[in-house]
């Protein structure tokens, strides 16, 4: 009776022991090696009560019913390994069909183009963890690409559990991309088509288009890391694939930059200057000028010529302005559908701006467009020396304002001279180190630097819009979905066969 007791004892110990062996990864995390312990002695408890009752076991294999008992679970078992077996074959060779709506399964003809004329391989590191708001979305996407072409590596890393990883690649936000072949790296924060081939373009080209700041008249430097500095500026178009240098303004000519950067000069530009960026200007050069109010009129002599006019004042906004602060840190939310704006959302932080203004009889060479705009309840404070800007009717203009705009060269019957383009930011500030890590100003400063370079012309996509939004749990929700679907489940069929079996037993 004692060695029964014993036996039970064992085999009872043993189920509970597996199945929590089994069951505990996925109620909790970091558990692993306490589930193999577990697992264990799990196993040991069941080969003890199969020591215990062998000889029993023995003499029952020869009943008929027993027979027919095997025979059942070992049909059981080869179905279920056919099933396992055919899974397996349609998930590694099997053809996939996209039923979605907006096809957002599938690739666009031109990313398969790209896919199938890769020269070299490419790696894509994604830095996010499951249940993170892009992880599904990154998979989704990265994984077709992946599967369409041999020479495509995906990887996803937790950075949290690969901080060796997150340090090697810099990177510091979750949801981040690192796209990469041979030396060549770019860094996306959101996972669409058109950014993803379009990186991949870029990293497979052994050559990098040059960002040239002009240096000389007391702009702001590149390899300052303090607030008013650019260096962070610097490091995310490095991180986009460009080459970034500081150009002298005597040398603009020979350095052949892509694009040119002034920033927020303060010391006045001489003729010289400005016949150097003419001559830029008329061989397709592209440029980006940012102006804040400590500029003055230093980048008058450039301006003018355009038809731009900078408001002498400093904008206030009642409406659009960052918290309850200061009503001339500009927090701007309305923006025209031009390609570096369109169905931009977020909104930009621009402190201390100044307004842009355009007579179209002085720069009839030019086409211009606004990008944005402050609100209706704003103004232009032409009190300077007043620390609380109130909007003065008399004397204060009154908005909206445009904040950034952008110039395009007119053509000229069947001239054939590559398109000039200029844009133009009444603040510089906002691409600075004390400001360019707002999620807007990041933003708008990339996508105008590339549109500037042209880069977005490489491979032109329309985004897809999901038709449906899908269920994502949270992580409570997601342990008791697998608690639900991989222990209660099947322990219920079990039971229920179980209790089968002993009533058949019984007649």
């Amino acid at each position: 009776m004692e060695v029964t007791r014993v036996a039970s004892i064992l085999g009872v110990s043993g189920l509970i022991l597996t199945m929590g062996g089994f069951g505990l990864p996925l109620l909790a995390t970091g558990t692993e090696n306490t589930s193999s312990i577990v697992l264990g002695i799990g196993t040991l408890c069941l080969l003890g009560y199969v020591g215990i009752h062998f000889q029993g076991l023995v003499r029952g294999s020869h009943k008929r019913t027993t027979r027919l008992g095997t025979h059942s679970i070992l049909a059981i078992i080869l179905a279920a390994l056919a099933v396992g077996l055919t899974n397996f074959l349609a998930d590694k060779h099997g053809p996939e069909w996209d039923f979605s709506e907006t096809k957002n399964f599938t690739l666009s003809r031109q990313t398969y183009q790209v896919l199938r004329a890769l020269p070299r391989e490419v790696n894509i590191h994604v830095f996010t963890r499951d249940g993170s708001p892009g992880y599904g979305a990154y998979q989704d996407l990265l994984t077709t690409y992946e599967k369409e072409s041999p020479l495509v590596t995906v990887e996803f890393i937790d950075p949290e559990r690969h901080p060796d990883k997150a340090k090697t690649y810099q990177v510091t936000r979750i949801d981040t991309a690192v796209i990469e072949s041979g030396s060549q790296q770019i860094y996306l924060q959101r996972a669409s088509e058109a950014d993803v081939t379009n990186a991949i373009l870029r990293v497979t080209r052994d050559s990098k288009k040059l960002v040239g700041f002009t240096t000389g008249h007391a702009e702001k430097s590149l390899s300052d890391t303090e607030t008013p500095g650019m260096s962070r500026a610097a490091d995310a178009l490095k991180k986009q694939g460009y080459e970034v240098k500081g150009i002298d303004w005597s040398t603009i000519e020979s350095s052949n930059p892509s694009l040119l950067v002034i920033s927020s000069p303060t010391q006045s530009l001489l003729p010289s200057n400005v016949t150097q960026i003419n001559k830029f200007l008329r061989k397709g050069g592209r440029l980006l000028v940012l102006s804040d109010p400590s500029s003055k009129d230093s980048l008058d002599p450039l301006l003018s010529q355009w038809g731009i006019q900078l408001g002498s004042g400093i904008l206030a906004d009642a409406q659009d302005r960052l918290g309850r602060g200061s009503p001339t840190a500009l927090m701007v939310r309305t923006f025209t559908t031009h390609d570096i704006t369109e169905n931009f959302t977020t909104p930009i932080i621009f402190p201390v701006s100044r307004s842009i203004t355009y007579d179209a009889d002085q720069g009839k060479n030019w086409d211009f467009e606004p990008l944005a705009h402050t609100s209706e309840k704003s103004w232009e404070e032409t009190t300077l020396t007043s620390t609380e800007p109130v909007l003065d009717e008399g004397s204060d203009p009154e908005g909206p304002f445009s904040v950034a705009a952008v110039l395009t060269s007119k053509r000229v019957g069947q001239d054939q001279k590559p398109e000039s383009a200029i844009v133009i930011v009444g603040n510089a500030a906002f691409a600075s180190n004390g400001w360019l890590t707002y999620p807007g100003n990041t933003d708008f400063f990339l996508k105008t630097m590339a549109w500037l370079a042209q880069e977005e012309a490489l491979v032109s996509l329309t985004p897809k819009e999901p038709a449906f939004h899908p269920f994502v749990p949270n992580p409570s929700q997601e342990q008791s979905l697998v608690f639900f679907q991989v222990l209660f489940l099947p322990l219920l069929v079990l039971f229920l066969g179980l209790s089968v079996w002993k009533r058949r037993r019984s007649l």
